[in-house]
């Protein structure tokens, strides 16, 4: 009987190697496709986890700032409402700069003032974040070099020393 030549090369590869390559070749196979697939898996949660964390912190941002920056507007409202009615007499410095002061104590602003078309003002300052100073601005006028002082102040809002 007369081998065929291509069936004697099937004959001369060992029984070992025909099952084992196939199968190591399957079992790589199946560990990369599960390790790529699992990587993939894995960079898709974590772009959603970064994305919902953005989300959160821009819409914590925005309720701070929104409720930190709606105060001045307010404060505003409140003085308008107080000239408006005339409980609070513009050209009457000394009284606006205390009340200013006063404004102070209750909210954590650096400077509040009220100025005039001619230049005349009061308003009451925190540059050190303790301290609460009073401007006083008196009108412009050519013969004045310097037509802004500022006080120092005791507990109760009157005016120390300049």
């Amino acid at each position: 009987m007369k081998t065929h030549p291509s069936f004697s090369k099937f004959r001369a590869l060992p029984l070992q190697l025909v099952l084992i390559v196939p199968f190591v070749a399957q079992v790589f196979g199946a560990v990369g496709l599960v390790g790529y697939l699992s990587f993939k898996n894995g960079e898709k949660a974590v772009q959603e986890l970064a994305e919902q964390l953005m989300k959160r912190t821009s819409s914590q941002v925005d309720n701070h700032l929104d409720a930190y920056l709606s105060v001045p507007h307010k404060v505003n409202q409140i003085n308008a409402n107080a000239i408006r009615m005339g409980l609070l007499n513009v050209r009457d410095r000394q009284t606006v700069g205390k009340y200013f002061w006063q404004q102070m104590q209750a909210y954590d602003f650096t400077y509040i003032g009220l100025y005039l078309p001619n230049g005349e003002g009061a308003g009451a300052a925190r540059f050190d974040g303790k301290t609460v100073t009073i401007d006083d601005i008196a009108p412009k006028t050519p013969s004045l070099e310097k037509n802004c002082t500022t006080y120092l102040t005791d507990n109760d809002g009157n005016r120390t020393q300049n």
